[in-house]
């Protein structure tokens, strides 16, 4: 015979009853009603508790009610309600309402609705009385309730339920972490537990009626209560109890500046990325509940302790981080192994990207060595096409030999010099000689190209000849190239107090041209458009100042001066 209808009738069946969580729980505390009032001696009424355990599986908050469970489960859970049944008394009552109170307390605060957070509360208000009126004085005859008619509560309180259909709870969402507050439900049973425990053991050594010792314990519990909800939150200029309490649920037993303290360690002892991150995965270990941990970077792997079944993974670009657990973490220390996790990957990125940028740091050193050794090269190339020159003009010859013979080994000397920059890219230091041979050198390169020469160098004075060299080439082809443009451009080269000038009377430069010229790499009709950027880099270097003194028609000046 075919079972599958039956099977989807009882499915469906538990599934509308499921979303009747109040009518569920009203029917509950029906059952415990009556066994609290002295049901739980007959046999036949025993078995109210099979009934009352089966209705609180479906209204419980804490296993998903679509989860289906094996037969060895089912048959665990049997045994267990057949022998709760068996021992069923006054004592697993008690604790049994204990955990009922519980579990009712840690919903209460999930409630978004007033009325469901009403209709909860009501529900733990019955099980407070069906716990002090019902289940306690079954405990022993000395526990009675004179003057009070317990007939009368056993009788009339189950007129009370109905109230909870007047404020009905939606059906729970029994997500993990999102319906049930494990911290509220503990204290809400230990709240009720010291109740109890404190009623009778108030009424044992004082030697009080039971009534009195409810009233008394009643009004103790409310001043300790009243006095822990100040301490909790005192209003007045300091932080109370709650501060302490957050901040040690949020640590879950490590500090979070005792892990920043450790970050900090093996971050000044490893500078690189990959080798930081060898040394701090394994300080997770320390950790009572973490067995090991893995990491994924670069294309590299790592992994310190044992590979446990829970785990918990955290991703950021190309770095994967695994934190291996003994058991199952609880969302909260899910949430703080992620910041934990976050700390260390931020770390990484930090040294990732320092690493990246002394890469880059390295080939920008590589790109304007190259780029300025290129430009001696092209400053070397014209000096030699100028002197070519020199020599295709009709003239002495013995005029001209003497000027091969002096500049001939003048550009070897610079060509010496370009070579070693080369071999030693960061060195800018260049030989200091007298000004005034410097600048007949200077002149003597650019004879015959009509320039008018201005001043003359003090006596003795000396001057960087790498850094004048490369700054009077770079200006001196730019004017001339410029004149090729202009026709008829005068270029004047003036020595100045420590330096010198070279001004020309054609058209300015363009404003957004002249903001930028010395400032970086700009578009250049006639070479690379980098050479007076690198020159007034030079010259910074070496304690110069190389700027556009006047730009305006008929007055363009470049200067080169000591930086004041």
């Amino acid at each position: 015979m075919d079972d599958r209808p039956a099977q989807k009738f009882a499915t469906r069946f538990a599934a509308r009853l499921a979303g009747w969580s109040h009518l569920l729980l009203v029917s509950h505390l029906l059952m415990l009603h009556v066994l609290a009032f002295g049901g739980w001696r007959l046999p036949a009424v025993r078995l109210l508790w099979l009934a009352a355990l089966g209705l609180f599986l479906l209204w419980q908050p804490f296993v998903p009610g679509e989860r289906r469970i094996s037969p060895a489960q089912g048959g665990v859970l049997f045994a267990v309600a057949l022998a709760s049944t068996w021992f069923l008394g006054p004592w697993l009552l008690l604790v049994w309402c204990g955990a009922l109170a519980g579990a009712i307390g840690g919903r209460v605060l999930w409630g978004a609705r007033r009325g469901e957070r009403i209709g909860y509360l009501l529900a733990f208000g019955y099980v407070a009385g069906l716990t002090v009126f019902g289940v306690v004085p079954e405990l022993s005859p000395k526990v009675a309730l004179d003057p009070l008619p317990r007939e009368v509560f056993s009788r009339l309180m189950p007129f009370l339920l109905p109230l909870l259909l007047v404020f009905p709870a939606r059906a729970p969402q029994r997500r993990a972490g999102q319906v049930f507050d494990l911290f509220y439900g503990l204290l809400v049973f230990l709240v009720l537990a010291v109740f109890v425990l404190g009623a009778l053991t108030y009424m044992l050594v004082g030697g009080v009626a039971y009534v009195e010792a409810l009233f008394s314990t009643s009004l103790a519990m409310a001043a300790a209560l009243l006095v822990v909800a100040w301490a909790w939150d005192p209003r007045a200029g300091f932080a109370g109890m709650g501060a302490a309490v957050s901040r040690y649920l949020l640590s879950v037993g490590m500090p979070l500046e005792q892990w920043l303290a450790q970050l900090a360690v093996e971050n000044e002892r490893e500078t690189e990325p990959l080798p930081f991150l060898a040394a701090v995965m394994p300080r997770l270990q320390g950790m009572p509940w973490v067995v090991g941990s893995a990491w994924t970077a670069a294309g590299q792997t790592g992994q310190t302790g044992e590979q446990g079944r829970h785990r918990h993974i955290h991703q950021m670009a190309d770095l994967t981080l695994i934190v291996y657990f003994r058991r199952e973490p609880s969302p909260s220390m899910r949430w703080h192994v992620q910041w934990l996790l976050r700390l260390v990957a931020e770390f990484y990125e930090v040294k990732r990207q320092a690493h990246e940028l002394q890469r880059i740091g390295y080939l920008q050193a590589v790109y304007e060595t190259g780029s300025r050794v290129t430009h001696d090269v092209k400053n070397l190339l014209q000096s030699m096409q100028a002197l070519c020159y020199a020599a295709a003009q009709p003239g002495d010859p013995a005029q001209l030999a003497g000027l091969l013979g002096k500049q001939l080994p003048l550009l070897t000397e610079r060509l010496r010099v370009t070579l070693d920059k080369l071999q030693a890219p960061m060195a800018e230091q260049g030989q200091w000689e007298d000004a005034g041979q410097w600048w007949r050198r200077l002149q003597s390169r650019y004879v015959a190209r009509n320039i008018d020469w201005l001043g003359l160098p003090d006596a003795g004075e000396r001057l960087p000849a790498t850094l004048f060299d490369s700054v009077a080439e770079n200006l001196l082809q730019n004017a001339l190239a410029k004149r090729q443009r202009e026709a008829g451009l005068r270029i004047m080269v003036s020595f100045l107090g420590g330096g010198f000038a070279v001004d020309d009377d054609g058209a300015p430069l363009a404003p957004e041209l002249a903001a930028r010229i010395l400032q970086g790499p700009v578009h250049s009709e006639d070479g690379l458009g980098i050479g007076l950027y690198h020159a007034a880099r030079q010259a910074a270097a070496s304690g110069y100042l190389l700027e556009l003194a006047e730009n305006r028609a008929g007055r363009v000046s470049f200067r080169l001066l000591p930086r004041r």
